[in-house]
């Protein structure tokens, strides 16, 4: 019941402070399961100095607006081409629909399909839930998707093929040249969902991790999903949707005329949208610069191998394989199951797939934090036997 007075800012900090002590936190490094981090401290002051500002209606924020298409031609250059279109929104989830929305409304079929990896994000399902789309979901070879059957089950309906670039049981990236090609010859849309390695993958261009292309590249690809509140350490809500064509975004246009900024909305899908999230990652973006980044994934990566390193060591365990990104699935011979309760029983926020535990190594995540983790997993193990 909502107190009739309201409370002291004395008697709210005691009930926030007891309520949210319950919350795990990012600063104690066993949070190692989420693929979020905590955001920059500098991004994090910025945020909250423009809280007011709401995009959903741009035309009474022009240069919050400015900031959002210089976000998106730097993030485009990034990505080779830098004349790409799009939007700074909520995150995966809302980039994958917006994606999945202009294609169904680009291509005009009746009835839509559109063909997803087995290992693609939940989002798709909601996309096609929502909008109608029938999903033709792929197997995976060695956890990435067949590209032979990709091509096989295309047919009259579909209307975009999806690739992933930091699948989420693995971090794994899927043949996006073989897949820019079929889309290519079957004049189809090709969406690159990298939420995940978005903001790691051209950072480790010349690196002993460098790793294949899955961006503008490949003329294929037609649009680009990245989260800056996942390894661009932006706070939440903040990702990105990257158009090669601009008449992709114009097939989800909805006129509004009664804003009070007298201009059309963004088309995105949230209406009210945080402006603070635009200049918060415009600030991040330019404060850290390419150079900021790289020391940022390469510390990840660096502790990765460290602790994929560490457990192929420990005996009764198996690393799935090696790691791509900063991600690590593994799995327990004996007493899988129970040592991942006695795991959470000592804290640990690990992610449990139905194969393996996965780890992933954030920003957040120190080498204190994996010697730890290394530590209670072999003691648990050890009292287990």
């Amino acid at each position: 019941m909502m107190n009739e007075y309201g409370l002291t800012k004395n008697e709210i900090s005691k009930k926030l402070n007891s309520l949210l002590s319950m919350d795990e936190t990012f600063d104690s490094g066993k949070i190692i399961g989420s693929m979020c981090t905590k955001p920059d401290s500098y991004s994090q002051s910025i945020y909250s100095k423009f809280l007011e500002k709401n995009i959903g209606d741009p035309g009474l924020f022009k240069g919050t607006l400015l900031l959002e298409k210089q976000i998106i031609n730097q993030l485009g250059d990034l990505l080779f081409y830098p004349k790409c279109s799009g939007f700074v929104v909520s995150g995966g989830t809302e980039a994958n629909i917006i994606a999945m929305w202009s294609a169904r409304n680009y291509c005009k079929k009746n009835s839509p399909e559109v063909i997803v990896p087995l290992h693609s994000h939940h989002s798709f399902d909601k996309a096609a839930d929502i909008l109608g789309i029938k999903l033709i979901k792929i197997p995976c070879i060695d956890g990435i998707v067949d590209s032979n059957l990709v091509q096989k089950r295309i047919n009259r309906n579909t209307i975009m093929l999806v690739g992933v670039a930091g699948t989420t049981p693995l971090g794994l990236i899927d043949p996006i040249k073989e897949l820019s090609d079929i889309a290519h010859k079957n004049s189809l849309l090709l969406h690159i969902d990298a939420s995940f390695g978005g903001f790691i993958i051209p950072f480790l261009k010349g690196s002993k991790f460098d790793l294949p292309l899955s961006d503008f590249k490949f003329p294929g690809v037609s649009s680009v999903s990245l989260d800056s509140h996942k390894m661009g350490v932006s706070p939440i809500p903040s990702s990105c949707i990257l158009f090669r064509k601009k008449n992709l975004i114009n097939n989800i246009k909805i006129n509004v005329g009664y804003l009070s900024g007298g201009s059309e909305p963004r088309p995105t899908l949230l209406g009210t949208s945080p402006g603070a999230s635009i200049i918060t990652l415009w600030t991040i973006l330019n404060f850290n610069g390419k150079i900021g980044y790289r020391k940022i994934v390469n510390q990840c990566m660096e502790n990765t191998t460290y602790l994929y390193e560490e457990l192929s060591k420990i005996h009764d365990v198996s690393v799935i394989q090696k790691p791509t990104l900063n991600i690590i699935g593994f799995k327990i011979n004996s007493n899988h199951r129970l040592i991942i309760n006695i795991l959470r029983q000592y804290g640990w926020s690990i992610s449990v797939f139905p194969t393996h535990i996965r780890l992933v190594i954030m920003p957040h995540i120190h080498r204190k934090h994996i010697d730890m983790f290394l530590k209670d997993l072999q003691t648990i193990m050890k009292n287990t036997l």
